[in-house]
């Protein structure tokens, strides 16, 4: 019994550096809405919000659009468009994470006291112990600046694994060929 089908499928185009260019343009697209957003007096209070996994959506169907639209006859397979969002998703993580690190240090020092008070006035409303509460109040004190950068970074790292399913959905244009195993 097979589990997995063994698909037979070609790279056209240059991702890597595509995946690079267009993941260090993502991060700052989401940098500047984060800007954007404290110019007009609605400053962040978490370090990943909807206005930042919408923006990453759409910059990354937009790129991967651009990518496909750039590769001979537009053939890309599923597999090909999925590394080039993941890696898109990965290098803007990490550009948004050092912004979120600028941005707390010089830009809005009360970054990580308003993350600090949006996650205990958010989450502590459960069911869950006084003992429990405090623990967890205590425990994300501690938290610094460089914290909520990692948690951010990280965040939009795991939300870039599902937008890049949906744009390597939505935009391949081969189907693979399953292979026949040579015994």
């Amino acid at each position: 019994m097979r589990f997995f089908r063994r698909y037979q499928s070609e790279i056209y185009g240059p991702y890597r550096n595509a995946l690079l260019r267009d993941g260090f343009f993502t991060g700052l697209i989401m940098a500047g809405v984060v800007l954007f957003c404290k110019l007009i007096y609605y400053p962040i209070n978490t370090p990943e919000n909807w206005v930042t996994d919408i923006t990453l959506l759409l910059s990354t169907l937009f790129f991967s659009y651009r990518y496909r639209s750039k590769l001979p006859e537009g053939k890309v397979f599923f597999k090909e468009l999925m590394m080039y969002g993941l890696g898109l998703g990965i290098v803007a993580a990490i550009v948004y994470g050092l912004f979120l690190l600028f941005y707390g240090s010089v830009i809005d020092s009360e970054f990580s006291s308003r993350c600090l008070s949006h996650f205990v006035d958010g989450e502590m409303n459960g069911s869950a112990s006084d003992e429990d509460k405090a623990m967890t109040v205590q425990v994300m004190r501690s938290y610094k600046l460089r914290t909520w950068a990692f948690i951010g970074a990280f965040r939009t790292a795991v939300m870039s694994i599902m937008v890049a399913f949906v744009s390597s959905l939505i935009f391949r244009t081969e189907k693979d060929v399953v292979r026949s195993k040579n015994i």
